[in-house]
């Protein structure tokens, strides 16, 4: 777990064997980093899911973070998210082309 003030990331093993990590507050060039290392240490096997449902906030600091993190995870990964802000930030970056996107967690497991 990492967080900064405000900001939260949790992992988890998924029963597949997958991994899940769940974003809590703004990703921007402070907490990107924390991001990032969350992402290459789940690395795995299985099914890489992103939870963006308490994520407020995405500057393009952590848009290629997670774009780059897609296109070496391919099919294998999932983001989570409902606020209509970051789902519009996800859609113009072209994110949302690159994983499968829900809008419920249980959808992506």
């Amino acid at each position: 777990m990492a967080s900064t003030g405000d900001f939260e990331i949790t992992t988890q093993v998924l029963p597949n064997g997958g991994a899940l990590v769940k974003v809590n507050g703004e990703l921007d060039l402070a907490t990107t980093r924390q991001l990032e290392d969350a992402l290459s240490s789940s690395a795995s096997t299985g099914a890489l899911v992103v939870d963006l449902t308490s994520c407020t906030f995405l500057d393009s600091s952590a848009i290629r973070i997670l774009a780059r993190t897609a296109r070496l995870e391919g099919e294998g990964m999932s983001l989570v998210a409902c606020d209509p802000s970051i789902l519009r930030i996800l859609e113009i970056a072209g994110v949302d082309t690159l994983v499968h996107l829900h809008s419920t967690l249980e959808a992506a497991l």
